[in-house]
This record gives structure tokens, sequence and C-alpha cells, in this order.
């Protein structure tokens, strides 16, 4: 009975926020067109690498590219915690082009763009990843969201730059809903999450809280909820378009989600009265509870089907061994989250996928995207679960359990065990 009802809830949760999407996107179609810029402020792209040999060049030039007054623009690259390849070599040969390249023995994103924060009297701040590029209209498409003096961030669409394998494919769709999803959390004031790859922040912001926690993994993620928590708006630019190298392998892509999803969980703990709190309209009482939500569901339905999936093995072996035909338990097999009132679960299991494909579909249409999406959308629908499951539970696990993690310069340990441990030693 207590699955029963946790799947009708379940349910409820995801036609609600699904329709709920889809009316705001409606609602505020006369709001897409982009609000151009009435002043072009001076701007700051900095680039953080940190061992990015093969795309650093390739990086540097689409900044270089991006069509701006030149007057207005600056470019530093930084290359942090000695990386052990040639990319501050490679780097040093655009100083002859205005480029202001630095190396940094200390080793972490945040403290490079810190470090530059510092540098800088440039209006607009933005973050770009070495392994980033970006379309030459861009801060265009961008800059003019800073016309309203409450807006102090504004994220692009992020896209694959690569699609050369079904992992790739599966990252280009899952970037394009989220795309949809964020210029909805733009309309109803939600944003929680910005792509650190190409976010542009008003520098003045900096200047009053300070700069980006260099202790935080996910400096992003926990920037636009300070944002937030300071009751500013952040905006999202449907149309301006940047690209990112995304893992071709399943381990890389692994890592990289349990990066940004202990982050995700680190800085919703810090930030869970901002997250869960009336005070901050639909972020604190629908967008957060829902996506805590999601997550749980998610997790709980991959376990469902894997026990599932075990338990057919299982019988089936038996059987095989047994002399019992192996088919005719096929036939019986009853996914349970499926398989009571089948009416009423067909009728809302069809509505979900209609919606997923309009928000879909929607995405790829303002965000001019030309790639082949089939193949993706196929592996999406099927095996996306599976991967985000795994992905949040082996988060978690490291939360709870982990002892120390490295990504990119920075050490993580800030697991509870550990935590505890060193409480416990003091």
């Amino acid at each position: 009975m207590s699955s029963i009802v946790f799947i009708y809830v379940a349910l409820f949760i995801t036609t609600f926020t699904g329709l709920l999407f889809l009316i705001t996107f409606f609602e505020n179609m006369n709001k897409m067109s982009n609000p151009g810029i009435r002043k072009y402020p001076t701007v700051c792209i900095v680039i953080p690498a940190h061992n990015e040999e093969p795309s650093i060049a390739s990086t540097i030039e689409s900044a270089m590219a991006i069509d701006y007054p030149k007057n207005k623009i600056e470019i530093f690259v930084v290359e942090n915690g000695e990386s052990k390849d040639r990319t501050y070599a490679i780097a040093k040969k655009y100083r002859k082009y205005g480029i202001k390249v630095i190396s940094l023995k200390k080793g972490g994103k945040g403290h490079a763009m810190n470090y530059v924060l510092k540098k800088t009297k440039s209006e607009i701040f933005i973050t770009m990843d070495a392994d980033t590029f970006a379309d030459k209209d861009v801060l265009k498409k961008m800059l003019g969201y800073f016309n309203n003096p409450d807006v102090m961030a504004v994220a692009p669409t992020m896209k694959s730059k690569t699609n050369e394998n079904l992992s790739q494919k599966i990252q280009n769709i899952e970037y394009l809903v989220g795309a949809f999803l964020r210029k909805v959390y733009h309309f109803l004031d939600s944003v929680y999450v910005t792509p650190g790859a190409f976010t542009a922040y008003r520098k003045s912001f900096f200047d009053k809280y300070g700069g980006f926690d260099t202790k935080n993994i996910t400096e992003d993620i926990e920037m636009t909820l300070r944002i937030q928590a300071k009751r500013y708006k952040i905006a999202n630019a449907i149309d301006a378009s940047v690209y990112t190298i995304t893992p071709k392998k399943m381990n890389t892509l692994f890592w990289q989600r349990v990066r940004w999803y202990l982050g995700y969980i680190e800085s919703t703990i810090q930030y869970r009265k901002v997250l869960f709190s009336t005070k901050h309209g639909y972020l604190g009482t629908v967008i957060a509870p829902t996506a805590i939500a999601s997550i749980v569901y998610m997790i709980y339905l991959f376990v469902i089907l894997v026990g599932e999936g075990i338990k057919t093995v299982i019988d089936i072996f038996y059987a095989s061994i047994s002399g019992t035909n192996p088919l005719l338990l096929l036939q019986q097999i009853k996914l349970t989250p499926f398989y009571f009132h089948v009416s009423i679960v067909s009728f809302v299991a069809v509505l979900a996928i209609i919606v997923s494909l309009l928000m879909f579909f929607i995405a790829k249409s303002y965000s001019s995207d030309k790639s082949d999406y089939k193949v993706g959308y196929l592996g999406f629908s099927l095996l996306y679960i599976f991967l985000f499951a795994v992905w949040w539970i082996s988060a978690i696990y490291y939360k709870i359990f982990g002892n120390e993690l490295r990504f990119g310069g920075v050490v993580w340990r800030n697991s509870l065990v550990s935590n505890f441990k060193l409480a416990y030693n003091k």
C-alpha cells in the first residue's frame, strides 16, 4: 500500500510540475525575444585552465572571435595548479594578441577566478571553461538582460560540442531539456543552477558579497544560490549558444556527475533556508522541493527495475535447470510501479512523455539547435533513468563515506564520516 501511495504522489508531482512549466512558458512567450543591449558594458572573460592542452588554443580563439567592441573586452587565461602538460606554453603564444596569461601555483577554478576579480575593473565578469566554445553573437544575446539592475547573472544555453557516440548524444538531449527548464525557471525567478562554462555575472555583486567559494567543488552552483539568497534575479538567454566538450567515456562522465551532485548536495545543505522557504517564492515552494522529490523517485524506480530484473534472471536460471520453459516466465513479468490501475497510470505516463517531448522541441527550436537528435533521444528515454540513479546513489555514498576525491587540482574531503573522524580526533 505504501508503495502505491508513493507512486501516485510521484505521478502527481510529475504531472503538476510538467504542466506548470509548459503553462509558464506559453504565458511568457512574448518575453522570449532578446532585450538587446542599451549600452555596451565592459566585459572580462576569464578562462581557468588545468591540464587543458588539447582544447586551450581553440577556446582562446573562440573567445577572441566573439563579436563585441574590442575596446570593451579583456580576456584572461589563468593556468592554475601547475599543469603537467603544455597548457601554459600554448596559452602564452596568445599574449601577442592582447590576451593576459597568468600561471598560479595554487589549483582550483574558484581561486583562479578570484585572482582575476581583484585585477579587473570590467562591469561584467564571465567564467569560460577551457573546453568551451561560444557563438560569435553570444554576448550580444546575453548582456541585454543586464538592462534590469536586479539581474546579477545571465546563463546561456549549453550544448554538446561533439556528438560522436551514444554517451555524448544523450548528454546533448539532457542539455537541451535543461535549457528549456532554465528558461522557465528564469520566468519564475527560480534559477538555482547556472552553467559554469559561460555564465556572465555583474561584477558589483562580487565587490559587495565576496568572490567564489574556493572550498566548494561546484562554485557555480554556490554562487547561483548566493545570488538567490540576496534576493536578486538570474536570467537565461536561451538563444545564446555555448558548446562544451562532453565526456566520451562513461567513466569520465561518471566522475563529472559525482562532482556536480556532491556540490549540489553541499550547496543545498548550505542554502536550505533559500531552497525550502516560502519567502523565496516558486523556488522555495515548488522548484527546489520537487527537484529533490524527482531525485528520490528516480532512485526508487531504479531500485524497483533492477530488483525486478534480478528476480527475472534468477527465475529464468532456476527454470532452465528444472526443465521449465523460460519463455513462460517472461510472460508473467509485472513491473510493480506501473501495474496497478493501468488506465490512470497509462494516462499520466503518456502525458509525461508528451510534456517531455514538448520541452525538448521547444528548447531545440528556440536555441536553433541543428544536431541529429533521434538516436540521442531514444538513448535518453531508455537509459537516462539508470545513469541518473547511479550517479546520485554514488554521490550520496561519497557524501556519507568518501575519504578523498580530487577534481582538477581541488581536493575534496567533506564526507560525513571524514568530518566525524576529524571532530572526534580533536
